[in-house]
């Protein structure tokens, strides 16, 4: 290897190696600021596990056995909710989270600047607060950071008093729109219940009848004695022509009553069936008929309704959830951030590989030339 070359190792190995990890380890000794972790794990459960919860101390085996009554969906908003911008506003208003991380100026990575946008804040937010949830479990781990360790537990505090009020006013609203669609539907049902019931009653006012069905039977049913009576009494008169003459009194009777009974049988059929005209029994039938099944129909879907709205509200309370704390928040003794042997032996190796990489890179350049 010519001196060249080794001159110009030296060089790459200086200022890819040694002067960047001398300038990490000033950093981490004398600019770099403690940071604190507090920690706690959270579970989201129904009603009918918080009670069971609320007797177990801790622990993932025990949280799986109850994994059916872990309410997964209110899991994943209550994960939306913590590296959210308006639980950031609460801890704003309650505990001047910006100003405490303000407050350093030592620390080049981890300043921010007294007056900045609600963007770049929300985003040193979210480097600041870690949420992980477990598939299995569905446990929520909380870590918070903070420049002093009474803060950070301070501050995981407040979120998971905010959490429980987010989990409890969403329980409650599910639950109310839900009992709200309900009632909603039943008004509707019982108003139109009531309109077909007034038009059944005022169509019945109107006609003086309080069955038409059963009146257009009965009708039907002197039709038929009439028509009987009249084969009968045709059949007489038969006889008496048969024997005696057709000028007699006794034929000219029969007669008479024969005509009678067509004339009465004539009016009670033309009472009873028509086509068109209003005030006839068949006509007054289908319309009462109609008119009665839209009120079976009508007071049918109300008492559905009256049904979903109580089933509705015995959900509503089945629904409600609550936020179990499995792991209280921790008050740190030693700070927990950065891990400074560890993040300057990965620092080490990376810039040893990307000095290998760029050795690499001009050996095959200078073999090409050659």
């Amino acid at each position: 290897m010519s001196r060249n070359n080794k001159r110009r190792n030296k060089l790459l190995l200086l200022f890819i190696v040694v002067v960047p990890m001398v300038l990490a380890i000033i950093y981490y000794a004398f600019f770099s600021v403690n940071r604190y972790a507090s920690t706690a794990q959270v579970v989201v459960v129904d009603s009918t596990g918080a009670s069971s919860l609320t007797q177990q101390t801790a622990g993932a085996a025990i949280l799986a056995s109850s994994a059916k009554q872990i309410s997964r969906q209110e899991t994943i908003f209550l994960l939306s909710y913590l590296t959210s911008p308006d639980l950031l506003a609460v801890l704003e208003d309650k505990l001047k989270w910006h100003k405490h991380f303000a407050e350093q100026l030592s620390d080049p990575f981890y300043w921010i600047a007294d007056e900045v946008s609600r963007e770049d804040l929300f985003e040193y937010y979210q480097r600041l607060i870690t949420v992980h949830v477990n598939e299995l479990t569905g446990l929520l781990t909380i870590e918070v950071q903070g420049l002093t360790p009474e803060f950070a537990h301070s501050t995981l505090t407040e979120m998971l008093g905010q959490s429980q009020r987010f989990i409890n006013d969403l329980s409650r609203q599910l639950a109310t729109d839900q009992v709200s669609f309900a009632e909603d539907e039943l008004v509707k049902a019982r108003s139109d219940y009531e309109d077909k019931r007034a038009a059944l009653i005022d169509f019945q006012s109107k006609n003086s009848i309080l069955d038409a069905e059963a009146a257009a039977k009965s009708q039907a049913g002197i039709i038929a004695t009439l028509e009987a009576t009249l084969a009968t009494e045709q059949a007489n008169l038969k006889v008496l022509l048969a024997t005696l003459n057709p000028n007699s009194p006794q034929v000219r009777q029969q007669k008479n009553r024969v005509n009678a009974i067509e004339k009465q049988l004539g009016f009670e059929k033309k009472a009873l069936v028509s086509s068109s005209v209003d005030g006839h029994l068949n006509v007054v039938a289908a319309d009462f008929r109609k008119l009665t099944v839209d009120a079976e129909v009508a007071e049918e879907a109300y008492k559905l309704s009256v049904s979903a709205l109580q089933n509705a509200k015995i959900e509503a309370n089945k629904n409600i959830h609550s936020l179990i704390t499995v792991v209280q928040p921790n008050m740190p003794e030693d700070y927990t951030y950065p891990q400074k042997i560890y993040n300057l032996f990965t620092f080490l190796i990376i810039l040893i590989f990307i000095y290998g990489i760029t050795r690499f890179i001009i050996a095959s350049i200078e073999d090409h030339r050659d």
